[in-house]
């Protein structure tokens, strides 16, 4: 790609005035550099080799770190703890409070070197994990769990973010989706290990050797971190400085703001955008089954009359599935768009699950209730990730949709503490409560997804009668005026 730095066209173009949108959208000449289509695929393909792998790692550690709790009480952490239901809830609860308190270390990205503040990050969160199969009491193990959320709170919430440095608008949609699909690709991996782990029979328990088995590849994993991830673009070391230049460049062809700066009428109208606060209802919704099945669906599968150990194995396929519905979908709604249809659809496949679950209430033939469990899984999962994609594409500018990004994922998050207290001991083995709310939020994603894909609608063939309809591949500043730009159009 050297050399390359020759091809790029520079010409001076109208734009709108960022420092004063309010007069008419001020214009003025500036210099803008256009990096050609060939020179953008090859940066882009060094970006997905180089950073994305890495990232999406993380967030399989993460993820494998704060969702095996399930695994662990299926394997007999509440029993040996001596532990009652009420008890239990504080335990996953202490996670999700420290997470959602501690969100606003994303800021933490922007001030922090990425490859030395992660590293940091993966070994407390990894130490945390593995200290959980060291407690004796709820003192210590909520202890540990609250220092888990603390320190994953730091990366999780950045990621999307850290992602948003590299990829432009149209690109980050797709890389956010397979992000995010590693979620239930980790609770595949820890249903696997559980697996393989809970036949290790001793005094000490196996759910202890859970905890600190599964911690320890997130610690090996830093210096990985440390010497391979790229800071930003200007920075990779893996790209020539030429291509460094070229890779900030490309970001700059449709958004003049700059990374580091809010623009704060933008943030205070994303505070004031009714779509932020519909997907904030989706997330809201999909979060609910997102934290329930982490962590109890070994302990829905195993009360189906299983064994501890073959329903740490028989959650794997509907979590692996679920990562290849996400991945699948990412590239057909990059491609044909339909997000809100995308969405509803596999919010209703989740809803059949659920239904069967609760409809569902004999032991003796558990196909049925299996079922239902592949469905929730499968249907969930997409639905999460395609909604915070669909959420970045439609918010115009960068700060607005870092206010969207952060009402959803405060407000969002809150549902993980529903789904804590509704599944208790003295439910099993239906679960009937927890299964209908689930099938009672999924079903209110189907109609919250339909009804913003048709509002969006309208309000595109609104702006094409009185503005004219708009060539997708034209490039727009919105910079000042965000989505509120005459030619800006919605995914829908």
């Amino acid at each position: 790609m050297s050399g390359q730095a020759d091809w790029v066209k520079t010409k001076s173009s109208e734009i709108e005035n960022v420092d004063d949108p309010e007069k008419g959208g001020v214009e003025g000449s500036i210099a803008q550099t256009f990096v050609p289509t060939n020179t953008q695929r090859q940066i882009r393909r060094q970006f997905d080799k180089r950073v994305l792998p890495i990232v999406c790692v993380l967030y399989v550690l993460s993820y494998l770190d704060r969702g095996n709790i399930g695994n662990a009480k299926t394997a007999g952490a509440q029993k040996a703890l001596h532990l009652n239901s009420a008890e239990w809830t504080w335990i996953l609860n202490s996670f999700y409070i420290c997470y959602v308190v501690m969100e606003w270390t994303t800021l933490l990205w922007k001030i922090f070197p990425a490859h030395i503040y992660v590293a940091v990050l993966c070994i407390l969160w990894g130490t945390a994990a593995m200290c959980s199969g060291l407690t004796h009491n709820m003192a210590g193990l909520i202890a540990c769990r609250s220092l888990l959320g603390i320190f994953e709170a730091g990366f999780g919430a950045g990621a999307p973010y850290f992602l948003s440095l590299f990829y432009q608008r149209k690109e980050l949609g797709l890389r956010v989706s397979i992000l995010l699909g590693m979620s239930p690709l980790a609770n595949c991996f820890a249903s696997a290990l559980a697996y393989g782990i809970t036949h290790i029979h001793t005094s000490w328990g196996a759910w202890r050797y859970l905890f600190i088995i599964e911690g320890i590849p997130t610690i090996l994993f830093a210096p990985i971190v440390y010497f391979f991830l790229a800071d930003s673009p200007g920075t990779a070391k893996f790209l020539q400085q030429e291509d460094q230049t070229l890779a900030i460049e490309r970001l700059q062809t449709r958004d003049t703001t700059a990374k580091s700066k809010i623009h704060w009428k933008q943030f205070f109208a994303g505070l004031g955008d009714y779509q932020n606060y519909i997907h904030t209802a989706i997330h809201f919704c999909c979060n609910y089954s997102f934290a329930g099945l982490s962590n109890f669906l070994p302990t829905i599968v195993a009360d189906m009359g299983y064994t501890s150990a073959n329903a740490q194995g028989l959650t794997a396929p509907p979590y692996f599935a679920a990562f290849v519905l996400c991945v699948i979908v990412a590239f057909v709604s990059d491609r044909y768009g339909m997000r809100g249809y995308i969405v509803a659809g596999f919010a209703t496949m989740g809803l059949i699950g659920y239904l069967l679950l609760v409809l569902v209430k004999d032991l003796t033939h558990t196909g049925p209730r299996y079922l239902g469990v592949w469905l929730a899984c499968c249907g969930i999962f997409p639905a999460l990730a395609i909604n915070i994609t669909w959420l970045l594409n439609n918010q115009g500018g960068d700060s607005k949709r870092g206010a969207g990004l952060a009402i959803l994922a405060i407000v969002g998050q809150c549902s993980s503490f529903v789904s804590s207290a509704v599944f208790p001991s003295t439910a099993a083995p239906f679960y009937t409560l927890g299964c209908a709310l689930g099938a009672g939020f999924t079903g209110l994603i189907t109609l919250l997804a339909l009804a913003l894909h048709f509002k969006l609608e309208h309000e595109n063939q609104k702006r094409d009668r009185e503005n004219g309809p708009v060539d997708p591949d034209e490039h727009i500043d919105v910079s000042a005026l965000g989505d509120q730009h005459p030619k800006f159009r919605y995914l829908t």
